[in-house]
């Protein structure tokens, strides 16, 4: 295996509705898909992420785990798995509806033999766990590297000017 790598961030579950009514149903969230890239890479990877106790949350450990991707302990305990609704149109253009959880609590986020710590998208900016990432970058930067992907969501993060001070 290569470098260790901790990656901090929402896993969900992606919710397409087509135009004539059909539902499909796909495990997402940005830094569920880096983790899941890495560990195809051969680093050894771990998720730190807040997912339900419940059948969503379940598909989402089960992918990890054939992806050879650690779900960090303590990861199951948000209320229940997050989604984001991308409703089609006629077009093809989606309009957006997210129901999110993302509360990671105070445990510890980034374990120190992870030589890189990973985060960004929704995690980094939606209130309450972004102090908790916020914490575990601050924590990590003395002892390994940091990346950052911003995957911008204005309609949840906000303008870039309130979401920069986070």
């Amino acid at each position: 295996m290569q470098t260790p790598v901790t990656v901090i961030g929402e896993a969900l579950i992606d919710i397409v509705v087509h135009p004539n009514g059909l539902t499909e149903e796909h495990i997402g969230g940005s830094p569920l898909n880096v983790a899941v890239g890495l560990a195809r890479l051969g680093h050894s990877t771990q998720l730190v992420t807040a997912v339900g106790q419940d059948e969503r949350g379940d598909r989402i450990a089960r992918a990890l785990r054939e992806s050879a991707v650690e779900l960090s302990p303590g990861s199951r305990t948000a209320p229940r798995t997050s989604t984001a609704t991308a409703q089609l149109d006629a077009r093809g253009s989606a309009t957006y509806q997210f129901d999110l959880s993302w509360d990671l609590g105070a445990r510890l986020l980034a374990p120190a033999t992870a030589a890189h710590l990973h985060t960004g998208s929704i995690a980094a900016t939606l209130q309450p766990g972004a102090r908790s990432v916020a914490a575990a970058v601050s924590a990590h930067r003395s002892r390994g590297t940091v990346s950052y992907d911003p995957n911008v969501r204005p309609a949840l993060m906000g303008s870039p000017d309130q979401v920069r001070p986070m």
